[in-house]
């Protein structure tokens, strides 16, 4: 049986040991092959199971047997960054399924992505990703804003006062207005969030809104960024970020702050 190297990030060298509980293939221990100054965090894995195709063939007939091992690829990741209780350590997280055949062809990819590895790892240093989500309850938000803005109010009373006949069409029409009124009330404070996150951010990635087959929420996502951020306004993000959350949630809006995330968004290999 053939064994071939699964590479899971790119980190400094460093002395600090990483434990886990499982690799990718179930067994065996994380391997730190040193290049220069980074090391390669890696396990062996079997090329019959790991091979190109037979990833390519699990992907569409197995999909638990791709989403437990990227859960232990993200598991292995997320463990890398660590020092002790704290993450302090810059990696560069690969995607899912890069496998090297020999150690040799490993390093020799090492030191053609050498300058790439060292400007990213540079500019993650001292930085950490999070993640920032706001879902709408859709009934709530519209309640709030049809009671709060006096020019639903307005196109509301109007309709009411015309002739029956002509209530039906003006009832219409005030319906559009009024989803569009909420439509760009909506927009103005996804946008307000995006403003106050990005104040604080060394940089921000706009993320697909997801489905809620996807999310398992209840209501629909209507926000999805990742932010990188110096450790030192940290704590300033984590608090504007509570702010927003405590002044929209009456709104419907209900904002969630996740991470550190290993730096998916701002380093990818």
């Amino acid at each position: 049986m053939e064994n071939g190297f699964y590479l899971y990030c790119i980190r400094p060298h460093t002395d600090v040991a990483i434990e886990v509980s499982r690799t990718i293939s179930g067994k065996g221990e994380i391997l730190a092959i040193p290049f220069l100054e980074l090391e390669a965090l890696t396990s062996e894995v079997s090329l019959d199971e790991f091979g190109s195709d037979e990833i390519r063939k699990k992907a569409e007939e197995d999909l638990d047997w791709i989403k437990m091992k990227a859960q232990v690829h993200e598991e292995v990741v997320e463990q890398a960054m660590r020092e002790g209780d704290s993450i302090s350590i810059p990696v560069i997280p690969m995607q899912f399924g890069v496998i090297f055949r020999t150690k040799e062809k490993l390093l020799e990819s090492m030191y053609l992505n050498l300058e790439r590895f060292r400007d990213n790892l540079g500019f993650i240093k001292g930085r950490q990703e999070w993640g920032i989500k706001a879902f709408l309850d859709q009934k709530a938000f519209d309640e709030i804003i049809e009671n709060a803005n006096e020019e639903i109010q307005a196109k509301k009373r109007e309709a009411e006062l015309l002739p029956k006949g002509m209530a039906f069409f003006a009832k219409k029409q005030a319906a559009s207005k009024i989803e569009e009124i909420k439509d760009n009330e909506l927009s103005r404070i996804t946008i307000e969030i995006k403003d106050n996150l990005a104040r604080l951010a060394v940089s921000l990635h706009k993320a697909k809104i997801l489905e809620k087959d996807f999310t398992r929420m209840t209501h629909d996502m209507v926000f999805n960024v990742f932010c990188l951020v110096d450790q030192s306004e940290l704590d300033e993000f984590k608090a504007v970020t509570h702010e927003m959350k405590e002044k929209y949630l009456p709104f419907g809006i209900e904002i969630e702050m996740s991470g550190p995330w290993p730096s998916y968004h701002f380093a990818i290999a």
